[in-house]
């Protein structure tokens, strides 16, 4: 398979979870293009970027095209899927603030490959007050808890002041990837995959993108 773009591959992923949500046996690159805003072409582009090969004049297989992205991309697509390929991450949380609390929830990890299996504070009254269905972590156990619960990846939600020492801790620690809910831009090694989530990014990213269709 030639390399995939880092623009193709957040489509395909977001293509895939489409896929995994509906009912039609067949899907065409109009239809996702309706979903997601993307061109049909792009769309077309980016499922040859992963050389499938199975669309036809009425659309793609629905269930053979969301699993060559699955297998293409390394993900799974559901629980049955992870575990027939045995793909399986153990996760964790550091910082149990408002959001990390709210991401304490472990059934928002249902169905997936994903289940977050410890959480992390600076604060150790908090791990000692909150409950949660996994251990809860003082984060000065991180460097003996992750490698011995083989860790891989983890959901930073403290404060930003500590967000990059806080990551730079946790890739210490043998984590290879973090999603980031802070609004720091971190600067760790490139051996390590960061997905910056944080809603004040998200919600400038869609004011733009409302800002700028209004401009057309």
């Amino acid at each position: 398979m030639r390399k995939v773009s880092e623009a193709t591959r957040r489509r395909l992923v977001e293509i895939a979870q489409i896929l995994s949500q509906t009912k039609e046996k067949r899907i065409t690159s109009v239809q996702l293009e309706s979903l997601t805003g993307w061109s049909n072409t792009s769309i077309r582009k980016d499922i040859s970027a992963i050389e499938y090969t199975g669309g036809v004049s009425n659309g793609y297989d629905t269930e053979n095209l969301l699993k060559a992205i699955c297998e293409s991309l390394g993900i799974a697509s559901d629980e049955e899927d992870s575990k027939k390929r045995g793909i399986f991450h153990r996760c964790c949380i550091v910082g149990l603030g408002k959001l990390g609390v709210a991401l304490l929830e472990n059934s928002i990890f249902y169905d997936t490959a994903y289940s977050i299996i410890a959480g992390f504070d600076a604060n150790v009254n908090r791990t000692e007050i909150l409950s949660a269905s996994f251990p809860l972590y003082p984060a000065s156990k991180m460097s003996q808890i992750i490698p011995e619960q083989k860790i891989e990846y983890a959901i930073l939600t403290v404060p930003n002041e500590s967000a990059q020492s806080m990551a730079e801790r946790l890739v210490s620690c043998g984590i290879k990837g973090i999603v980031n809910y802070t609004s720091v831009i971190l600067s760790l090694s490139k051996d390590v995959a960061v997905e910056n989530v944080s809603p004040v990014t998200a919600m400038n990213n869609l004011s733009a993108k409302i800002s700028l269709a209004d401009l057309k």
